[in-house]
């Protein structure tokens, strides 16, 4: 099962007055162009010149964003910017955040903790996926990794621990006060601790001995760390499991505990259906489900809708053309899909995994088309998906109820993928609050 161990993290040297927030990032996959400069201009010691840096005039194969990640890595270590922890501990990293739920805005607070992780190639331990991944990504996180040989984000996973035992051991320390706390551009406060007391830290590696551990965010750069181990192990000649770089740095949350938990759905806006399309999709349906169709008020009211059916058959809510209408989709009993792919029925009972194999019927679509992400496109804000729809008048929203943390460790524990884009984990997990050196523990 998982092996896990403290590590002596690099961190910004700040005070607590200091503005953490100048500093750190969120993860590299979310930050546009928009956001990099914003970042770039927010401090000079900003961490999105290492995990995101600006393609420069002159760029060449010797000197290019790699390498400058690699000089302010360096230069910010000895500079006093980035120090190391003395001593081995594990740091805590609690986020609070407003959730927004059918019975309105909630505030939830998800603590996690930050540890390295023994490496383990999926299929062979105890570390499970429940994302594909693409092959750019995971080139341009190596070339990252191995010319600064540091990590900077953590991979967010998931273990189970419905007695609360971590919690428990948690707590005493978390009446210290903390590192620092900041709050973030959507407005959620983070908080950061570091736990060096022996006894608790053994009694955490105690309770997760025997756990697997699902992977929530961070599949590329997971997949990444271990082309990463495997390339240095071969060229070293050494065992990577007594080695730093045969670990990686995640940080760990209870899947159990719910109130903290916020998994949001990400919907779907078809594109260029062509002339008459939009009535060909609706007939398509009707054939897959019962079709009830009223007034479009708003976004969120759709949800609502769509999270008081969520114990019944599954149901979607499809707008369309000027969205004044909202049609709720409901499974028909009756119906019987054809998954030419042989998907589990944990699989099948997905949302996503059920919309993708009707819309592939409808649509005639293969599954590389429904999956690529530009004839069926992901969207993560409810809103966004009507603001799409006036862009051209032959596209088709699709609202989703998320996908339950029950229904995900199903299809993992299945040893299958999930269909793409099925699950958005709320909030994001920061990059540059703790550093992982991978040449020491």
């Amino acid at each position: 099962m998982a092996d896990i161990r403290p590590f002596r993290g690099i961190r910004y040297c700040v005070e607590q007055s200091q503005n953490v927030k100048d500093l750190v990032a969120p993860p590299y996959d979310v930050i546009d162009g928009a956001m990099q400069q914003a970042l770039y201009d927010a401090h000079p010691h900003n961490v999105v010149r290492i995990i995101q840096g600006k393609e420069e005039a002159g760029d060449s194969e010797s000197v290019h964003k790699y390498t400058r990640a690699a000089g302010y890595f360096q230069e910010w270590q000895e500079s006093g910017v980035l120090q190391q922890d003395d001593v081995p501990g594990i740091y805590v990293y609690v986020q609070d955040f407003d959730a927004q739920t059918s019975q309105g805005t909630v505030l939830k607070s998800r603590m996690g903790i930050v540890v390295l992780v023994k490496i383990e190639a999926f299929g062979e331990g105890s570390i499970l996926p429940h994302e594909h991944t693409m092959p750019g990504p995971k080139a341009d996180r190596l070339a990252l990794m191995q010319h600064t040989g540091g990590a900077f984000g953590q991979i967010f996973s998931l273990y189970s621990d419905p007695e609360f035992r971590v919690q428990a051991l948690l707590d005493p320390h978390l009446q210290e006060t903390p590192l620092f706390v900041f709050e973030d551009g959507d407005g959620v406060t983070h908080r950061f601790w570091r736990v060096t007391d022996e006894d608790t830290v053994q009694g955490i590696v105690d309770v997760l001995s025997d756990k697997p551990l699902f992977i929530a965010d961070g599949h590329h750069r997971y997949e990444t760390a271990v082309t990463y181990r495997d390339d240095r192990a071969k060229i070293e000649g050494v065992d990577p499991a007594d080695q730093p770089f045969g670990y990686g740095m995640q940080t760990l949350v209870n899947m159990d505990d719910t109130e903290g938990m916020a998994i949001n759905p990400i919907h779907r806006v078809v594109v260029d259906l062509g002339e008459g399309g939009i009535e060909q999709l609706k007939s398509g349906l009707s054939e897959y489900f019962q079709v009830e169709t009223v007034p479009f008020s708003d976004s969120r009211k759709v949800m609502q809708i769509l999270e008081s059916r969520k114990d019944g058959p599954p149901v979607f809510a499809m707008v369309s053309g000027d969205a004044s209408e909202v049609c709720y989709l409901t499974l028909r009993g009756d119906v019987d899909l054809v998954d030419p792919e042989g998907h589990s029925d944990a699989w099948r009972r997905l949302d996503t995994g059920l919309l993708q194999m009707v819309l592939g019927q409808v649509l005639n679509l293969d599954t590389e088309t429904l999956i690529k992400g530009e004839k069926v496109q992901f969207v993560k804000v409810e809103k966004e998906v009507v603001n799409l729809l006036k862009a051209a008048p032959d596209r088709a929203g699709f609202f989703l109820n998320a996908t339950g943390m029950d229904r995900l460790r199903a299809v993992v524990l299945n040893d299958e993928r999930m269909p793409p884009k099925s699950t958005f984990f709320y909030p994001k997990v920061f990059s540059g609050l703790v550093m992982q050196d991978l040449n020491a523990f």
